[in-house]
């Protein structure tokens, strides 16, 4: 299993990988406030259960996305590569980075979700078939809400991050995947006690990178 500091060092070395693939230094703050915001807050959440260890749940939100810089490249939905790149060395944080977008009840049939699948079945029947196998547990439903509270501001609640959504993909979070975010918030609420938006506060916002800024 990753560390924290192997977490955080795959970032930079995802960072590396991005800007050698051509992406613009300052345009890097938008996945580094969304993941380490994502991570932040699972640790924060995780820490005020009995049963979830902060450090994993930090390493799973750091690591959802691993697959994301690798996405246009390979023509691939970004969970399943993540999926690839992690299952040897840390199985937990592959499986949170398979499931972090698929939340729902039932599981949204292939014609909505073609697009993000890069039209790849067999990559969705994969995803349908791991997910009837392996049904979510706590860390699974922590790292999905907490995608639902980060984007490229840091910390935004779902409705701000439901709307930057629809305005980055020309359309709207469909009502199923926003009413099943709404429903970890209410169960992790119910879990500790607190309401989940009176974290944010609590969260330093030093991990944050301003619109244009680079670590160098």
């Amino acid at each position: 299993m990753f560390s924290a500091q192997q977490a955080e060092d795959y970032i930079s070395e995802m960072r590396d990988y991005a800007l050698a693939k051509g992406r613009e230094p300052g345009t890097w703050y938008m996945f580094h406030n969304h993941v380490y915001g994502v991570a932040l807050l699972a640790k924060e959440i995780a820490a005020l259960t009995k049963d979830l260890n902060p450090e994993r749940a930090y390493v799973m939100g750091l690591m959802h996305d691993a697959g994301k810089m690798r996405e246009d490249f390979e023509k691939r939905f970004h969970g399943i590569i993540g999926y690839e790149l992690l299952k040897e060395e840390d199985f937990e944080a592959a499986r949170a980075s398979l499931l972090h977008m698929f939340g729902f009840d039932k599981f949204p049939p292939y014609e909505k979700v073609a697009k993000m699948f890069f039209d790849n079945h067999k990559d969705y029947d994969f995803v349908c078939d791991f997910a009837v196998r392996n049904p979510l547990n706590d860390y699974d439903r922590l790292i999905q809400m907490a995608d639902a509270m980060a984007d490229k501001r840091g910390l935004v609640t779902m409705e701000q991050r439901a709307a930057d959504y629809a305005v980055r993909y020309h359309q709207p979070v469909s009502p199923e995947m926003f009413g099943s975010r709404m429903a970890l918030k209410q169960y992790f609420d119910k879990k500790t006690g607190v309401d989940i938006y009176s974290l944010f506060e609590k969260i330093s916002p030093d991990y944050k990178l301003q619109e244009g800024q680079d670590i160098k």
